[in-house]
């Protein structure tokens, strides 16, 4: 039958009043039901476990958020070198950190750069990738030329692990991989923090072997010395700074005439020697900082190095200044006067000692610090009443720390000026020391049971080579990570925690 045909008939159908007869319905197989089910649940279960691998931490333990040089790196991965950069600020600012970041904010709602919309989040994620890029070419470096780690460094790397696992639950945490999750972010766990310390360790090893490698003469020594003084030599000397906050006048020639009269007056006193400066610097200070210029040391500035492009600093380090030349610079409308007290060459031999330490907690306390006291006697009594010999003194020490008495049984070479607490060091560096002397010493961490051991390197050449071969570690280091980068991935490092 053809459509008109068809059409018309439908047409004749209505008129008549009868219904025209309904398609055959052909329903679905009870194939097609089983196989659409089974797709519905495939795709219920993939849902499922796509959150599930999302809570679980999965894509950030399996995921790769960055490509450096060649390595892919999980998000948790990331996360460790983040958290590195953020722990790295820290420790540079110290107590000052809570005026930088607030700790109860996440860091990806503070603004590093608000302008540019750069929050502490993007900052530290890109310190932690550049210092990730530079580490894997250390790495990469280091393997390749065979280096490994040691029995020691698995030990120690093991360790770590353990004492993570033990301190876990005292922190709260149910296991390591809780606690690793907590301190590092999602996905983190033993298996890739262990990966991350392997190569973290064997990467700064590397560079270690690399920074100790050169060996230098006293000759070549001395001839880089002699190249450039001024490079390891300090200076001793008085300063006094006339400045627009030393007098109320707006007026800028009045209070020019003022600042250059101050100053003559200052470089006058300074003329006469350090009593006259002293008591001048008093009388010129602010009403608010007199008290602080009561102490003589106020003025003093010691152990200093010598800074390029500064006039100042020029004087100071000239080779025929001596003590008690005094000038007057003016930099920037502010003048300078200051004496010359002395150069030190640091032509020394450095001091080599042995101690016991016996901890206090808080030296405040006064029963705790006699207690300390006695004990540190008796110690020094055991030696005395033996053989007075390094040996005897290391031997009492090792058996103090073993059984409890001391919390430390060391010995130190070539102490450098600044490196212990000050007590310490003044009884390290007294002129008068000879090798085998004894003593107790208390300090900010109790008391110390001294030997003096003898003397060690010279001071002075010991800058030199430390100089010399940390210029070659810095061409080394530029050669081997020059170039270094790294590639992020956008789905990856969704799940970078930050």
């Amino acid at each position: 039958m053809s459509a008109s045909r068809e059409k018309n008939k439908r047409k004749e159908q209505i008129a008549s009043g009868e219904t025209p007869a309904a398609p055959e319905k052909k329903g679905m197989s009870k194939g097609l039901k089983w196989t659409i089910g089974i797709v519905c649940l495939v795709l219920v279960i993939a849902i499922v476990t796509f959150f599930s691998m999302l809570t679980s931490g999965y894509f950030a333990a399996h995921t790769t958020a960055a490509t450096v040089d060649g390595h892919n790196l999980t998000p948790a991965e990331v996360n460790y070198f983040y958290r590195e950069a953020y722990a790295t600020l820290s420790n540079q600012y110290g107590d000052m950190m809570s005026y930088i970041i607030d700790s109860n904010t996440p860091l990806d709602e503070q603004y590093y750069d608000e302008e540019n919309g750069v929050t502490w989040a993007d900052t530290l994620l890109e310190q932690g990738l550049d210092n990730a890029a530079r580490m894997y070419a250390i790495y990469d470096e280091a393997v390749a030329n065979g280096a490994s780690l040691s029995e020691d460094d698995q030990t120690s790397i093991d360790a770590t692990i353990e004492n993570l696992r033990t301190y876990a639950p005292a922190y709260g945490y149910s296991s390591l991989n809780a606690y690793l999750t907590a301190q590092y972010g999602t996905g983190c766990n033993e298996k890739n923090f262990r990966a991350f310390l392997e190569m973290e360790t064997l990467a700064n090893n590397y560079s270690q072997e690399v920074y100790d490698k050169p060996v230098y003469t006293d000759e070549e020594l001395e001839a880089d010395y002699a190249a450039d003084p001024n490079k390891y030599d300090t200076v001793d000397y008085r300063v006094f700074a006339v400045t627009d906050g030393l007098f109320d006048e707006e007026d800028e020639t009045k209070l020019a005439e003022l600042k250059k009269t101050a100053a003559d007056e200052m470089l006058a006193a300074a003329e006469e020697g350090d009593e006259a400066f002293i008591q001048a610097a008093y009388d010129h200070a602010s009403e608010d900082s007199k008290e602080s210029y009561e102490d003589d040391s106020y003025t003093l500035r010691t152990d200093v190095s010598h800074t390029e492009d500064s006039e100042l600093s020029d004087w100071l380090f000239e080779s025929d200044r001596q003590a008690g030349d005094a000038t007057c610079v003016e930099t920037s409308g502010t003048y300078y006067i200051a004496i010359f007290e002395g150069r030190d060459t640091h032509d020394y031999q450095l001091p080599n000692v042995r101690h016991i330490l016996i901890s206090v907690s808080d030296t405040t306390d006064e029963e705790a610090m006699a207690t300390a006291k006695a004990t540190a006697e008796d110690l020094l009594a055991q030696y005395e009443a033996g053989e007075h010999t390094e040996e005897a003194f290391a031997a009492i020490g090792d058996a103090a720390y073993a059984d409890g008495t001391a919390a430390e049984s060391a010995r130190y070479e070539d102490i450098t000026p600044g490196q212990m607490v000050e007590a310490f060091e003044n009884w390290c560096f007294d002129k008068s020391r000879q090798i085998g002397d004894t003593g107790i010493v208390e300090s900010s961490y109790g008391y110390h049971v001294m030997y003096f051991s003898g003397f060690g390197s010279n001071y002075k050449l010991k800058l030199v080579a430390d100089a010399m071969r940390g210029n070659a570690y810095t061409e080394w280091l530029t050669s081997v990570t020059d170039g270094a980068s790294y590639e992020t991935n956008a789905f990856g490092m969704r799940f970078v925690t930050k």
